[in-house]
């Protein structure tokens, strides 16, 4: 895959997708978000998207995404991930053992819980689950989601002129296949424990 093409499908459809990658990977629905971010700020390096606009629009998206997560997990509550959690990774056992400590550690998990894989999509459900207040959550979700997006875009820029963008693009979809089948075989493990109970 070429460079031009990923950027000629973000012009076609606009900055647009950039919001609705990241957007889907914060609220639980599968996407690579950090080699995303990083092969972003490798068209930026090269001049194929504009630095300020792919910010605001992966901004976006993470954010959206955190509120989006924070509301379902705030007003449809315990009841709703009971019965729909498992489809984005949210199953009971998740949820009571996060829930009880979120209070002591929820600064610290809503500013760099986005570094960590699984962590990042469950910490916006968990917080709203426990009701963790609004306005100190947006703020640190402002502040961590754009700590976040600046730090891979960064990465990607510098990257982006030492190492070529097939070995970055083969080498991200090797860690996402990888990722997937790591927890597939987790959940399968879990449920035949669950059912041999």
């Amino acid at each position: 895959m070429d460079l031009t093409i990923i950027s000629q499908y973000i012009h076609s459809y606009g900055y647009i997708v950039i919001l609705l990658v990241l957007f889907c990977g914060i609220v639980g629905i599968p996407a690579p978000e950090e080699s995303f971010l990083i092969l972003l700020g490798m068209f930026i390096a090269k001049h194929q998207l504009n630095l300020y606009e792919s910010s605001l629009f992966a901004f976006l998206g993470v954010i959206t995404g955190m509120l989006t997560a924070y509301g379902l997990g705030r007003y449809a509550g315990t009841p709703f991930f009971d019965k729909y959690g498992k489809y984005v990774g949210l199953t009971k056992e998740k949820i009571e053992a996060a829930s009880g400590s979120y209070h002591k550690y929820g600064i610290w998990t809503i500013l760099f819980g986005l570094y960590i894989p699984g962590l990042r999509q469950i910490s916006p459900y968990m917080a709203g689950i426990s009701r963790y207040p609004f306005l100190l959550y947006l703020l640190l979700s402002v502040v961590g989601s754009l700590v976040w997006v600046l730090s891979f875009l960064i990465l990607g820029y510098y990257v982006g002129d030492r190492i070529h963008i097939s070995y970055i693009i083969m080498g991200a979809v090797a860690f996402f296949v990888i990722y997937l089948l790591i927890k597939r075989t987790r959940n399968r493990k879990r449920l035949e424990r669950r059912d041999g109970q």
